[in-house]
């Protein structure tokens, strides 16, 4: 009984400590091309994430300023967002730094626009939307909260 116990014990603590982050845009700039990348963790996680998804995000917003693709520069900043009593990090985010490649275009970023609302795809209609807020000029909290319901439509 108390080998079983230890088991199931020893599988719930396993598993629990790895859990599938989602990114994110956290900032970036369409005059340097550059998007950031992140996902957020706490103590204990093994943060299970997919590269590819940083990637299609990064394209997607790139797209959307006229340029052809992104690339990430290689590395990533991790930082600690708060700490408990002993100094220990309890909750700490990870940015990607994503470089836009390509010609920015006039031609490039009329792709979207043109299409009649009817004719858009859903991928194009996320970028019209996201191309929207990003001209609303908001507050960065307010802007982030609006792009993470776009990206979850």
């Amino acid at each position: 009984m108390n080998k079983l116990l230890f088991f199931i014990m020893l599988v719930v603590a396993v598993t629990g400590c790895s859990s599938r982050k989602d990114f994110y845009a956290t900032g970036g700039s369409r005059a340097d091309g550059s998007i950031d990348m992140a996902y957020d963790f706490k103590q204990f996680e093994t943060p299970i994430v997919d590269i590819n998804q940083a990637k299609k995000i990064a394209n997607d917003k790139c797209a959307v300023w006229g340029y052809e693709r992104a690339e990430a520069f290689g590395g990533k900043i991790v930082s600690c967002e708060a700490r408990n009593g002993f100094g220990d990090c309890v909750a700490g985010q990870t940015i990607i730094k994503y470089q836009c490649i390509g010609n920015i275009t006039p031609s490039n970023q009329a792709i979207v626009s043109k299409l009649p609302a009817a004719m858009l795809t859903p991928a194009q209609y996320k970028e019209m939307r996201v191309k929207a807020l990003m001209d609303q000029n908001l507050p960065y909290s307010e802007y982030q909260k609006k792009y993470q319901a776009i990206m979850a439509e």
